[in-house]
């Protein structure tokens, strides 16, 4: 409409939206941005059950066979799952009384550790003395493919735990899911010995998992062993196939003799050395308004060693593989006794660290082919290709009552397919079912873990 000379401008009609003595608040101002949304309100971690505050540290009890044992009971799943071996209770407590205590036991387990940041893993524990273990923290799982491209795993180790920690299968929002993956008796074997598993004797059928020790314990064995930096181990588990060998080993340049310092720290929440001494620099400015550079990015690291269990570690310390030497020279002051004996001592509250455990020194674990019963087959093509496989020989062991046992050394491979699929060789429980169990909810786990199939 054209307007005439003179004439007032038609004023367009006031509608809701733009009506300035409208009080509801415009469009814009209720988005998700332009502003933000106000902070919701931080969500309370659900408290933790019985089993993960045993773990923790939290609650003590006087029986943890008796405390575990009534628990996990209930837990077990009915034998539904076929070519899953499992433990009966009975023997599961058997084995742990046979060695707990004792100067000669030669218990160990593999836990799988689904843990949130480090994610999954494998922690294998071998009993050191009467109430303590040696632990490495595995990325993988141990090798289980004679004729891998990839056999060797990186063994990290972590802090002495003790023996009752064997028992856990538990879960939390801060721990992750912890299963039962095998468990059994050790065997130490002198590293240049190749020979296959033992003969059978009468006391196995008395004691399934006794191996028929000599004057010398295999704690004794394994503290040798140990300091020498060379490891050769027969796990006798369910799990595990019979006669199954590794190998631990130390090189020179992962070799330390004391343990680590602590964690490096900040002085001020999100202030690097960096921006200190840019502040310093600038206070006498006039101005007072430099923006301050961003905070260092942490490293992460492997392993269980960020764990916040047995006991829970404090929460200003830094992910693990951050090993820097402190720049505040008072960070120590604020952390707790307790704290600070276990990181000197390498070992957590209750337990004994008599073997010279040194924390995150990074072993090299493998399969150790000729003493687990395979042979080396080396086949030639006509076009001149060389092959070599390892291959399961048969042998015949004769027991002292003069019976005969068909004993296959080798194996077929397995494969350790994490999580998703690895049952507790306990309760036959997957790591979802153990949240389930523990009232986790709401448990989100770190990706990108794939299992060794080549």
């Amino acid at each position: 409409m054209v307007q005439k000379r003179g004439q007032t401008p038609r004023q367009p009609p006031i509608e809701p939206n733009n009506d300035p003595t409208n009080s509801s608040p415009l469009p814009s101002l209720t988005r998700p941005i332009s502003p933000p949304p106000t902070a919701k309100k931080r969500k309370t971690t659900p408290p933790k059950s019985a089993l993960a505050a045993v773990e923790a540290g939290e609650k003590n009890v006087e029986d943890h066979l008796t405390f575990y044992s009534a628990r996990l009971l209930l837990a077990i799943h009915p034998e539904v799952h076929l070519g899953t071996p499992r433990i009966s209770h009975s023997q599961w407590v058997d084995l742990y009384q046979h060695n707990a205590g004792s100067s000669k036991g030669c218990h160990f387990v593999v836990h799988q550790h689904d843990h949130p940041v480090a994610g999954t893993h494998y922690d294998l524990r071998l009993q050191c003395n009467a109430t303590s273990s040696i632990s490495f923290a595995i990325m993988y799982g141990l090798p289980g493919d004679a004729n891998s491209r990839r056999l060797n795993r990186n063994a990290t180790e972590t802090r002495v735990h003790c023996l009752w920690n064997h028992l856990i299968e538990t879960a939390s929002h801060n721990t992750g899911s912890m299963l039962l993956w095998d468990t059994g008796e050790y065997e130490v074997i002198p590293y240049s010995d190749h020979q296959g598993p033992k003969t059978l004797t009468d006391d196995d059928e008395e004691a399934p998992f006794n191996i028929g020790r000599a004057k010398e314990t295999e704690q004794q064995k394994l503290r040798r062993a140990f300091q020498q930096r060379k490891i050769k181990l027969r796990l006798h588990g369910v799990r595990l196939p019979a006669g199954y060998t590794i190998s631990l080993r130390l090189t020179q340049e992962n070799f330390r003799a004391e343990q680590p310092k602590a964690p490096s720290r900040r002085r001020r929440r999100g202030t690097s050395k960096r921006q200190r001494h840019t502040s310093d620099s600038n206070s006498n400015s006039d101005s007072g308004m430099d923006k301050e550079l961003p905070p260092p990015r942490l490293k992460r690291g492997l392993s269980s060693l960020s764990r916040l269990a047995s006991p829970p570690v404090s929460p200003h310390n830094n992910l693990p593989g951050d090993t820097a030497e402190s720049d505040d020279p008072t960070a120590l002051a604020s952390d707790g006794e307790e704290e600070t004996t276990i990181r000197a001592n390498n070992a957590y509250t209750g337990a004994t660290n008599d073997i010279g455990s040194i924390h995150q020194r990074r072993w090299f674990l493998s399969l150790d082919r000729t003493g687990s019963g395979f042979v080396k087959k080396t086949t030639t093509s006509k076009s001149g290709f060389v092959e070599t496989r390892w291959l399961a020989k048969d042998e015949k062991l004769v027991r002292s009552d003069g019976h005969h046992h068909e004993w296959t050394t080798g194996f077929e491979k397995f494969i350790v397919g994490g999580r998703e699929t690895e049952r507790s060789v306990l309760t036959g429980r997957l790591a979802c079912d153990v949240l389930v169990d523990e009232g986790v909810a709401g448990f989100v786990p770190r990706g990108s873990w794939r299992p060794v199939t080549e």
